[in-house]
């Protein structure tokens, strides 16, 4: 795939890297869980661990999107459909309950799930 407008991407990919360094950094050091979720999520280990490893891998393939916009182009469309996916599944029970829901995570998903889908079509569309 050719992206006349490669660097479009970069809005993703410094965003995924503004958000996950500290993010990241929270979920290694064992707090992440409820500082992410704000409680609405049980902490554990093996969730912390999965989560934590899946947004520096994440990360990671953001940071090297920096330099080679186009071939990490996947990890971003990877990202809208997955938070999608939470958001419907997870969030939207929720709120159509009109129970609490964790605002930060939600904002920030509902945000990437809008514009980078908008930022792979302008980098197409050059």
């Amino acid at each position: 795939m050719t992206f006349p407008s490669p660097r479009w991407l970069w809005v993703p990919y410094v965003f995924n890297v503004l958000i996950l360094v500290p993010v990241c950094h929270q979920m290694f050091l064992g707090r992440g869980v409820d500082a992410v979720f704000g409680g609405h999520v049980v902490e554990s280990p093996g969730l912390r661990t999965m989560v934590g490893s899946l947004w520096g891998a994440i990360l990671v393939a953001s940071l090297a999107g920096l330099r080679w916009p186009a071939f990490f182009a996947p990890v971003t469309l990877i990202q809208v459909f997955y938070k999608a996916l939470w958001l419907g599944t997870f969030v939207g029970p929720m709120w159509f309950a009109k129970e609490s829901i964790p605002m930060g995570i939600t904002r920030c998903f509902v945000f990437i799930v809008v514009t980078y889908p908008v930022c792979f079509a302008l980098a197409l569309r050059g």
